[in-house]
């Protein structure tokens, strides 16, 4: 490529006329990235195209009347194809159908959301080869157990399930019963995934159903009987004369057990949850009386157990209650009695034991039969064997069950967390045939879809080892690739490309790095030469870039070479080369930028290269060939803007922010099976609400130029004069224009000063100065302090406030705790609570019993919520402001203890908090204390009067003499007692100072958490999460509310969009409500040619 217009069109921008730049019959051009890049510019405002693909089109010439009519509409982007004029749009790309798959499995797609329980699509099929121990089973049912209700609930970590990362999408159920190939019965267990159409079944833990049962009732028994007898006769010696304590008889393992044991000849106690089903027990085994069925609710058992063995205890507790139920249980034992363990609640948070199981010779047997399944094949055979003897001899025999259709998985895990049920809970999958053998039909299920890799095939990835690459490489080997193939120029380099290498290797991944320079027909070919090597090559990503970013009048020929050569040249011998070598190849996906799509100044050349991969691969869809192009938005964590990024400033291209790579590989599940050629995600940066930009006209441009202190310079030096580049001019006129809807010409920024920046900002207040107060933002103390409270109801820890449900509550009732702002004057809220559908319950932080940390605050306040909420129930605590710390310390705590529930905070994050402290100069005690004693003092006095009294009190030696002054200024016009207000005072006084020294103790929290902001916001924090997402494990949604840090609470639109998340379970909410905005979800769009005209208007 020669480029010998590049200097033509650098000359012609310069004027400030209208530039035509044309392409005439290259359907290969990149002319259109080129354009949108330099439309950007300065200089490129008045720059228009013409992409001509169409063989009928008459040469360019404006004077002709096809050319003079189309630019006389003045579009920035004409496009003619197949006869018409057109432009490229970005429209939102629709949701893509389910998929028809052989193998579906059932999962959640929002974790601890049983409402996005879906059918998921699965890579087994009818003919798919398994190891020799394993064979594909077509499941019939698949029984659910509470560990899939924990893993569903986010209870349990998958971890806790598998450590095997390959297998963590698919934990669903493990144990299962239907036909294998031959059309045999037979029912069986799995470490995890037989909540599926098609399992692979391990043929260790395969039973084949007898001939007198259905496979509804085969599915009922594996797990149940193979955990109570691994549990009784392996591990806890079952004798015939002991007495077995069972808990919640009424459950799969309970009935099992219970089953066992009276065959076996035990003396039996149980407990149960309700009366019905004390009622089912005694009619299903006659022998239990009253006396041996204890409440499995509380911890009653316990003397009821005593009094029947006259306190001797029993000789072993068969125990899934968690918490002080399991102390109960542990002290029901006999002397050297066994205790065994079949939750997993305790054993995941780690619950301490006391001692006094050693004194008595008592044991404690874990009992983890899921984990059995990896152990050797003869431990697996032992069970196998028990389950057969219990066949023959009748002590193993179905239980009762509870059976839901294949499309009522959320109504089954309600049901069965609920704890309503009695016996196994079973999925049906398919309805069973009458013949006893029977090959089964492969049979298509519809499925969210799901991108696998062929583990025999082969996977190119160019750019690999760059960090876009290692998490794309990552992901592939999770979705099943086994042979990939990273280019590099360079080789692995650091640590970390070792540490991701070595870690696929350990799961049989052969990767092989290659150096081949792909910018060569002779390097893609020795490339594909490589991959072949190792398989037939079915798919190629190519995520190379180099980026040489300057305006158009500082590139050259050169840089556009540099930026082309892993871009076009490389695809454009890619294509070539792969039409010849790889007649499999299923996916050919190249990495694009929103630079081309939107424009990003500085990057004509990036832009342009990017631009004709695109068309590449929309020539090569029209000829039926697979091809994909994505263009991404700013990606954030990894990658060149990761590391282009100056600390955590959350850089903006393009108009996009930064999209998570979590966000970023989860749609490339639906990129890679849509039919678009040309596709982007992105995250739109949004106008209002945003942070990291200053709340004025001087501010911004001084921080873009890094002024820190305009008393420096010359107000009257121009900008150029003050160090303004090309770049930075670029920089300035976007943000202007984005910001304070101010539009300056490139000669304007080149002649701005900063005289004239400040008489513009006089001019942009003056046209809001009689704006409502409400829409200002807040600043100093305003933003804290409203009120000292009433001196009756500070000292109250827990006031019970307003809701809209006027306190008709029932037993669905959601109760809300709140965490009021700096004062701890919970009432400050009830505007809020006024419009929540819940139960509201306010904390206040009592003014008689202070803290001197705000660690021992948040100790005081756990106590304190520990006796309002229930463990059993998940919690919903709201926090407003200075409230944020303490309910996130209260959640750390909780979430050790085993609480989980939702928080939301409303404008408040320790991060904001900890600024706020520099804007209040905390660290000047004299400015500070005098502050916020008239800031006090102002909520009651008229200001002339305050205002007066300030020197006085910066006179004042000590913070206490400051006070007595306030009061006796103050005099009678202050409703509040002087102790009341001393009190306030220090405890304020308190809080912020604690906020220097605070550090939070727990590492994060897990809890599902949502921050919702002001639009109006003063405070200019770098992140847009206020750096929420550094301490919580889950994303956190981030919406925005119009007001500020004050009049958000009284937002309508707040009270009921709270209102749903707590009422509805598990609900994302990621809609908007009116000016609510989600500044976080990335938008997914597609590039499309349509007919335009004359109103449209360029992207």
């Amino acid at each position: 490529m020669q480029f010998n217009w590049l200097e033509n069109l650098k000359t012609a921008v310069k004027n400030d006329g209208n530039v035509a730049v044309y392409s005439l019959n290259e359907p290969l051009s990149g002319i259109l990235g080129l354009v949108n890049c330099l439309r950007r510019e300065p200089m490129g405002v008045n720059v228009k195209t013409f992409f001509m693909v169409d063989d009928q089109t008459p040469e360019f010439d404006l004077d002709h009347r096809f050319y003079s009519e189309q630019f006389a509409k003045n579009m920035g982007i004409n496009v003619f194809k197949n006869g018409v004029w057109g432009t490229y749009r970005h429209l939102l790309l629709d949701e893509l159908p389910q998929v028809e798959s052989e193998h579906c499995f059932v999962n959640v797609t929002t974790r601890g959301d049983l409402s996005s329980l879906r059918w998921i699509e699965g890579p087994l099929r009818h003919d798919t080869i398994l190891r020799p121990e394993n064979i594909l089973v077509h499941n019939y049912y698949a029984a659910l157990n509470f560990r899939d209700i924990m893993t569903a609930s986010g209870k349990i970590n998958v971890d806790v399930i598998t450590q095997d990362r390959t297998g963590q999408e698919c934990v669903q159920g493990f144990e299962f019963s239907g036909r294998d190939t031959s059309g045999k019965k037979v029912m069986g267990m799995v470490v995890h995934g037989a909540m599926s159409t098609i399992v692979a079944a391990d043929t260790y833990l395969l039973w084949d159903v007898p001939d007198v049962w259905s496979l509804e009732e085969a599915a009922t028994i594996p797990a149940v009987y193979g955990t109570i007898l691994y549990a009784f006769v392996k591990r806890a010696k079952l004798r015939r004369s002991d007495s077995v304590l069972i808990h919640s008889g009424t459950g799969g393992i309970g009935q099992a057990a219970i089953n066992y044991c009276l065959n076996f000849g035990c003396t039996v106690y149980t407990t149960v949850g309700t009366h019905e089903k004390r009622e089912f027990l005694k009619k299903r085994w006659p022998q239990l009386k009253d006396h041996h069925i204890g409440n499995s609710r509380n911890t009653s058992f316990e003397g009821l157990v005593m009094q029947q063995t006259n306190g001797r205890g029993v000789d072993i507790v068969l125990n899934s209650l968690a918490e002080e139920k399991l102390q109960a249980s542990i002290r029901c034992l006999s002397y050297g009695g066994r205790f065994v363990e079949i939750g997993k609640f305790d054993l995941a948070n780690d619950t301490p034991l006391k001692l006094q199981l050693l004194e008595k010779e008592q044991s404690f047997h874990g009992i983890m039969l899921d984990q059995l399944f990896t152990e050797s094949p003869v431990l697996k055979k032992e069970i196998k064997e028990l389950i057969l003897e219990g066949i023959e001899n009748g002590s193993v025999i179905p239980l009762t069950r509870t059976v839901f259709k294949d499309d009522e998985m959320e109504k089954a895990f309600r049901f069965m967390s609920s704890g309503k049920h009695i016996g196994k809970v079973l999925l049906k999958i398919r309805t069973e045939e009458k013949e006893e053998i029977v090959v089964p039909k492969p049979r298509l299920f519809k499925g969210i879809p799901r991108y696998f890799c062929d583990p025999d095939k082969s996977y190119i990835i160019t750019g690999g080892l760059g960090g876009f690459g290692l998490e794309l490489a990552d992901w592939m080997v999770l979705r099943g690739a086994r042979k990939l193939v990273l280019t590099s120029r360079s080789g692995v380099k650091t640590g970390y490309q070792s540490l991701r290498i070595r870690t696929w290797k350990s799961y049989g991944v052969h990767v092989k790095i290659s150096t081949a320079d792909i910018k060569t027909k002779e390097g893609c070919i020795q490339l594909i030469n490589e991959a072949e090597d190792l398989g037939t090559v079915e798919g190629i990503f190519n995520l190379a870039v180099i980026l040489q970013d300057a305006i158009l009048e500082n590139q050259n020929i050169e840089s556009f070479r540099t930026s082309f050569g892993p871009k076009a040249l490389a695809t454009f011998n890619l294509d070539e080369v792969t039409r010849l070598m790889c007649p499999e190849l299923r996916d050919f996906v190249i990495f694009s930028s929103v630079s081309c799509g939107r424009g990003n100044p500085g990057q004509t050349n990036y832009g342009m290269a990017n631009s004709i991969m695109e068309r590449i691969c929309e020539k090569r869809r029209n000829e039926g060939f697979p091809a994909l192009a994505v263009e991404w938005g700013a990606i954030g964590e990894v990658g060149l803007v990761a590391e282009m990024q100056e600390e955590h400033f959350e850089m903006e291209i393009g108009g996009t922010l930064q999209q998570r790579i979590s966000s970023c590989i989860k749609v490339l599940d639906l990129f890679l099976r849509q039919k678009s050629p040309v596709v982007s995600s992105m995250v739109v940066a949004e106008k209002r609400g945003g942070v990291g930009v200053a709340d004025n006209v001087v501010d911004a441009v001084a921080n873009i130029m890094g002024i820190r202190d305009l008393m420096s310079i010359s107000l009257h030096s121009n900008l150029a004069e003050l160090g303004m580049d090309s770049m930075t001019a670029v920089e300035i006129k976007q943000t202007l224009e984005r910001e304070f809807d101010v539009y300056l010409t490139a000669q304007d920024i080149r002649s701005m000063t900063f005289a004239r920046l400040r008489d513009i900002q006089t001019e942009k207040e003056n046209e809001v100065e009689g704006a409502d107060k409400k829409d200002k933002a807040l600043v100093g103390m305003d933003m804290l302090i409203r009120l000292m409270g009433d001196e009756e109801e500070i000292n109250i820890p827990v006031l019970n406030l307003p809701s809209k449900l006027n306190n008709h509550f029932n037993e669905n009732t959601k109760k809300v705790l709140l965490f009021p702002g700096i004062e701890g004057v919970a009432t400050v809220l009830s505007h809020l609570t006024k419009n929540l559908e819940a139960e509201t319950v306010g904390l206040q932080y009592c003014y008689s019993d202070q803290a001197d940390t705000l660690v021992e605050m948040a100790e005081k306040l756990f106590v304190t919520v520990k006796t309002i909420i229930k463990k059993s129930e998940p919690f919903n605590i709201i926090a407003y402001s200075f409230g944020a710390i303490m309910a996130m310390e209260v959640i750390g705590r909780l979430e050790k203890e085993g609480y989980s529930g939702k928080f939301i905070s409303i404008d408040g994050a320790p991060s904001q908090l900890l600024e706020f402290t520099t804007l209040l100069d905390v660290k000047s005690e004299a400015h500070f204390e005098t502050s916020l004693i008239m800031h006090l003092m102002a909520l009651h006095v008229p200001y002339d009067i305050v205002s007066k009294s300030r020197e006085a009190l910066f006179k004042c030696n000590t913070f206490e003499d400051k006070l007595k002054k306030a009061q006796e200024v103050a005099g009678q016009d202050s409703p509040h007692s002087p102790e009341h207000q001393r009190m306030c005072a220090i405890a304020v006084y308190k809080r912020i100072k604690g906020l220097l020294t605070y550090i939070p103790t727990y590492d994060s929290i897990n809890t599902k958490t949502w921050l919702f902001k002001p639009t109006h916001n003063s405070m200019h924090i770098l992140r847009d999460d206020y750096s929420l997402n550094e301490v919580v494990s889950n994303e956190v949604i981030v919406k925005l509310f119009e007001g500020n840090h004050v009049t958000i609470l009284d937002n309508s639109d707040l009270g009921a969009f709270i209102s749903k998340i707590i009422n509805d379970d598990g609900d994302d909410h990621q809609e908007n409500v009116e000016v609510v905005q989600d500044v976080k979800e990335p938008l997914i769009v597609i590039d499309e040619l349509r007919q335009i005209s004359v109103d449209d208007r360029n992207i």
